[in-house]
């Protein structure tokens, strides 16, 4: 199972690097598409959008933060869907499954979160 997630959590967090690798790309065609989310210039969403999605994909392939991370993207596709202006449908709703499994999984036994527990140490209760 350990395996399965490390393979989950690098699968994902590589794509969501390759989807923004492509966004960037294709900046001028795409920025026409972003909503403006509380008054705020499309250009700025897509700016913190992007700088997000990046950052929460490297702590996934980290295997730092997980469930967290995991949970922050799920939140950003069900915003997806609310807006809907961005082509919600088919896609988003596998990625929202895989954030879930992430979300559920955390990091499995390949990632920063084990090591940093193992390294943390658990208290021992008092021996008498």
């Amino acid at each position: 199972m350990d395996w399965a997630v490390l393979y989950m959590r690098l699968f994902a967090g590589a794509m969501m690097l390759f989807h923004n690798i492509g966004k960037i790309q294709n900046y001028n065609e795409i920025i026409a598409s972003y909503p403006t989310v509380l008054n705020i210039n499309p250009a700025v969403v897509f700016v913190v959008v992007s700088v997000a999605e990046v950052l929460l994909a490297v702590l996934v392939i980290m295997g730092l933060w997980v469930r967290q991370a995991a949970f922050l993207m799920a939140l950003g596709v069900l915003l997806t869907f609310v807006w809907g202006g961005l082509g919600a449908g088919e896609p988003e709703f596998v990625w929202l499954g895989i954030y879930v499994f992430l979300i559920v999984s955390g990091s499995g036994f390949y990632g920063f979160d084990t090591a940093l527990a193992a390294a943390g140490g658990k208290k021992r209760p008092i021996e008498q």
